[in-house]
């Protein structure tokens, strides 16, 4: 039996969510003695491999595509597919309760991926089209808090992004009424 299929699942999964953080193209690999005569790994299978075989002690550094907040954002905010790699699972939800009693009040709930609507922020680029505005703001952890508000309304969701270790969605704030 391969030995390959006998990975933890956890190793597998943490193989996948970290391809997501890798850049779209690679380096040509460079030939080794033993390369000829094996198959060629899939990106999911090889990042899976060298966490299994990694030093535990090690910490693993994925190269992110897109370092820089402000590139995120833009890329983030108009390319579900980068979404999809980028949004914590669980997302943190929070939201007002209009049924609440005696008066409204804000929810918390956690949304697991497969769950997420998609997209689960609007295009930043198109925000002026609609009468909309945006605030970026640096939190004191290191974290990034996006505003996106109809000015003089309730309308107003922050998204809160975090490093771990490429950028993040870790929690969405909606206070619409």
């Amino acid at each position: 039996m391969n030995t390959c299929s006998r990975l933890p699942l956890s190793a597998l999964a943490l193989g996948l969510a970290l391809t997501g953080c890798q850049p779209s193209t690679q380096p040509a690999p460079t030939a080794t003695p033993d390369s000829a005569t094996r198959p060629a790994a899939s990106p999911a299978a090889a990042a899976a491999a060298s966490v299994a075989t990694a030093d535990p002690g090690a910490a693993v550094s994925p190269t992110c595509p897109h370092p820089e907040f402000d590139t995120f954002l833009s890329h983030f905010s108009r390319e579900i597919t980068l979404q999809e790699t980028s949004v914590a699972d669980p997302l943190v939800s929070e939201s007002v309760d209009m049924a609440a009693e005696p008066e409204p009040r804000m929810v918390s709930e956690k949304i697991a991926l497969r769950d997420v609507t998609w997209p689960v922020m609007p295009n930043t680029n198109t925000l002026h089209k609609v009468g909309r505005d945006l605030k970026v703001t640096a939190e004191a952890d290191g974290s990034m808090a996006v505003q996106i508000l109809t000015p003089d309304t309730s309308d107003q969701q922050t998204y809160y992004f975090a490093q771990k270790p490429c950028w993040q969605l870790v929690r969405k704030v909606d206070e619409a009424i």
